[in-house]
């Protein structure tokens, strides 16, 4: 399997808890994935609902949940997060990368650190310009001054 970064595994998405972040099963345990590379706004839960969070979450359902998916770790980055989250890129079972779907799509915003080198950040940062220019998604909504 081919992907942004190196391989870790290939598990079915079972809940989608907003546009960026959902949970597989990894050994018998429950494990929270955070897609790295993007940042989808909140659909409510822990935080206020933000605006397109809910289309940007309906979305992810719809892409990720009941189906395998292909995780990758990015070179250089931590694993985990602060929030034992795993941070991987998802490949998803066409071969399409999800993070850089979402934010082509406007369901996403490109979200990498100033520290960070991510494997796919040139590619990011284009998908979000163009989904900007054409106002697609939440973009239509929230024009960029």
């Amino acid at each position: 399997m081919e992907g942004p970064g190196d391989y870790f595994g290939s598990y079915e998405a079972y809940e989608v808890i907003d546009g960026d972040t959902f949970r597989v099963v990894k050994d018998g345990e429950k494990t929270r994935v955070r897609i790295m590379g993007i940042n989808s706004p909140e659909s409510g839960g822990f935080r206020e609902e933000e605006d397109w969070g809910a289309e940007a979450k309906a979305y992810a359902k719809q892409k990720l949940e009941g189906r395998t998916v292909h995780l990758f770790t990015d070179p250089g980055d931590p694993v985990w997060d602060q929030y034992d989250r795993l941070l991987a890129h998802v490949v998803m079972e066409n071969g399409i990368n999800y993070a850089v779907e979402a934010v082509a799509l406007g369901m996403a915003e490109a979200y990498i650190l100033r520290h960070q080198d991510l494997t796919i950040g040139d590619t990011l940062r284009k998908a979000e310009r163009l989904a900007q220019a054409e106002k697609r998604g939440m973009w239509k909504y929230h024009p960029i001054d």
